[in-house]
């Protein structure tokens, strides 16, 4: 509910917002939103009774919240000039002293209110995961488009700090987190973390002392990840020397899952592919960052019998254009990270549930630009039900709109 109060007080879509003693006040500005500790907003500015104020102000459902918070024990809150909520239940008090803090009122229109709840509600919707969606065609399309963009950048963002501490922890060798990344990108979500686990056990290096024998890389990534079968002692004796040799701890086989997994989805069949991969491509992040065109590039991933078209390209939108993008802004070399986002822009969309959903909704979805935008709103936004932070959410709710 503090999340509508915010939107509400930014927006100045109250009905009526008074003092206690029923002064009226006049928003000069609303201030900035504070996303860190400390009071909601900073630098805001009001009138009250003819007097100008200026300082920051903190929301609560309730005044008694600011107690309950202890914000009456902290300093940081000294500067608070208005305290808004929506129950005045409690007078509040600046910390170590009896000085009162202006307590507002603010109430906000019914029909705000009813169309956030109606978002917001945790009861399920029958017709749709999204809960907006009859909405959605009354959004203007300039409004669609440009929340979509904001939403593949943080996506994007997301991927690259993700590769930025692999960086960090493989001691800023590409081809080490490039490896990474791709073996959590042949996790292809079921096993995703797992398949990452894998990788930073086993270091690349130690795999490419090797590459030039098949059946030791297999050994290797077989043995590490737990699942070499029980029918195939040659494997498992390649295995045990060379994890002595490295000084290896494999990883449990129960951490795979399995249920309701497509055989070619399957750990042993993905793992056999990132062999022959690894034994066909030895320098395959030097590879990607010469490789211009995404036919090309769709050819390095796709292995017959092993990784069709749709899980190669789920491996440039998972790995190969998050790394391009981090090594276009490691180098500050702009052309490298435009470079990444017209190969997402050049990629077919993505085929899941997620998009199942937004198509139903009515949504374009054209290419791997636009799926990924969103499955990030979706899982960031409509499935914590963080309505009133996405922009579609906010239009709705502050346009009669009917859901």
């Amino acid at each position: 509910m503090e999340e509508l109060m915010y939107y509400v007080w930014q927006q100045r879509l109250f009905s009526s917002i008074v003092t206690l003693d029923n002064i009226p006040i006049e928003i000069i500005h609303p201030g900035v939103r504070n996303l860190d500790s400390g009071p909601d907003f900073f630098n805001a500015k009001v009138k009250i009774d003819g007097m100008v104020w200026a300082g920051n102000v903190e929301m609560h459902v309730k005044a008694s919240d600011w107690f309950k918070h202890n914000h009456h024990k902290d300093r940081a809150y000294d500067n608070v000039i208005l305290h808004v909520v929506m129950t005045a239940d409690a007078i509040v008090l600046r910390s170590g002293s009896d000085e009162t803090i202006r307590t507002v009122v603010m109430r906000i229109p019914n029909e705000v209110m009813q169309r956030y709840q109606e978002l917001t509600s945790q009861q399920p919707y029958s017709f749709s995961a999204i809960r907006c969606a009859t909405g959605i065609p009354q959004i203007p399309q300039i409004a669609i488009s440009d929340w979509l963009t904001s939403l593949a950048i943080q996506r994007m963002r997301t991927k690259v700090n993700r590769v930025k501490d692999i960086i960090e922890d493989k001691q800023e060798s590409w081809q080490e987190a490039f490896y990474v990344m791709l073996c959590r990108s042949l996790g292809t979500g079921i096993n995703s973390d797992v398949c990452e686990r894998l990788a930073r056990s086993l270091p690349y290096s130690f795999i490419q002392k090797h590459r030039d024998q098949p059946l030791q890389v297999k050994a290797l990534l077989w043995g590490q990840a737990g699942i070499i079968p029980t029918d195939q002692p040659r494997l498992q004796q390649e295995y045990d020397f060379l994890r002595t040799k490295f000084q290896l701890t494999p990883l449990s086989a129960s951490l795979w899952k399995r249920s309701s997994q497509r055989p070619m989805a399957a750990p042993e069949n993905r793992l056999h592919a990132l062999t022959i991969l690894i034994c066909t491509h030895p320098n395959l992040f030097s590879e990607i960052l010469e490789t211009k065109d995404i036919v090309s590039m769709q050819k390095i991933f796709s292995i017959p019998n092993h990784l069709g078209k749709q899980t190669a390209n789920s491996i440039l939108i998972n790995a190969v254009i998050p790394i391009l993008y981090a090594y276009g802004e490691w180098q500050a070399d702009e052309t490298i990270c435009n470079r990444a986002f017209e190969m997402l822009e050049k990629l077919p969309a993505e085929s899941n549930r997620y998009m199942e959903y937004w198509l139903k909704a009515g949504v374009p979805i054209r290419s791997a630009f636009d799926s990924q935008a969103l499955l990030q709103l979706y899982r960031d936004y409509c499935e914590p039900h963080k309505c009133i932070n996405c922009r579609w959410g906010c239009w709705l709710v502050k346009n009669k709109t009917a859901l």
